[in-house]
């Protein structure tokens, strides 16, 4: 009776005593994730091809309608603008990956862009520095004789480019720099009266056969085909530059 009643201890002891559980005791494993490291998001990132993007400059800012006509009428895709003010608007288009050299070539010889240029790192930038370091610029457009054709733009610091067109002396592009003396007589001049009180435009639309010139400073452009109503302080910038081109003999 003795050892029936230890056996039977025996029994209850053992079946409180807990399992062991091998699975409970196994650590949980965190699922394991990889992180890039910026260097490595970087060079997996994929690059934008803008091989076939080509940003214009308006020669006639007014004109935009008329520009971005030019190129969805020409089957290319007109972008966006890139930079939109009066005196300048700088677009972005897309042309054929294949045909990108022969739009280049295409666009820059229509006569309604100021620049074309393959859509690299630092274009947009240079055009933009370029413009807001402008002084003053004058173009010159066709008539229906030798009238000269050309553009120049003079900067803040006195730097000329000249770019010759048709019926100059000289033609493409010529560089040179104002003496300090005349750097200054043109401030002198252009500070006479502030650009914001002349018309946008002297002409009269009934009279063919008379060039257009298209004087731009202080962030407006004005445009000239009758010279005689003019005020003398806009007659007085434009003779003074013209002057300076007349001796350097680029036309007569």
């Amino acid at each position: 009776m003795r050892l029936f009643s230890l056996l039977c201890i025996l029994l209850i002891t053992s079946c409180s005593i807990p399992k062991k559980n091998n699975d409970s005791e196994k650590t949980p494993q965190k699922e394991e994730t990889t992180t890039k490291t910026p260097m490595e998001e970087e060079i997996n990132t994929p690059v934008k091809n803008i091989e076939n993007e080509l940003i214009v400059v308006l020669k006639n800012p007014k004109n935009v309608k008329d520009a971005k006509a030019l190129i969805t009428n020409s089957g290319l895709s007109w972008d966006k603008l890139l930079f939109d003010q009066k005196d300048l608007k700088i677009a972005q288009i897309t042309v054929p990956e294949d045909k990108v050299d022969f739009w280049l070539k295409r666009l820059n010889e229509s006569g309604v862009f100021q620049s074309v240029e393959k859509n690299q790192m630092g274009t947009f930038n240079t055009i933009k520095e370029n413009f807001e370091n402008r002084l003053i610029s004058i173009r010159k457009t066709p008539c229906f004789g030798d009238c000269p054709v050309y553009e120049v733009t003079i900067s803040k610091d006195g730097k000329v480019t000249y770019n010759g067109i048709n019926f100059v002396n000289e033609k493409g592009v010529k560089e040179f720099q104002l003496s300090d003396k005349e750097l200054k007589k043109l401030n002198e001049k252009l500070s006479k009266k502030d650009f914001s009180e002349f018309a946008e435009e002297y002409n009269n639309p009934r009279i063919t056969d008379l060039p257009s010139t298209y004087i731009t400073h202080g962030g407006k452009q004005i445009h000239i085909r009758l010279w005689k109503d003019i005020p003398d302080e806009l007659a007085d910038v434009h003779e003074y530059i013209e002057g300076i081109l007349l001796d350097k003999k680029y036309f007569d």
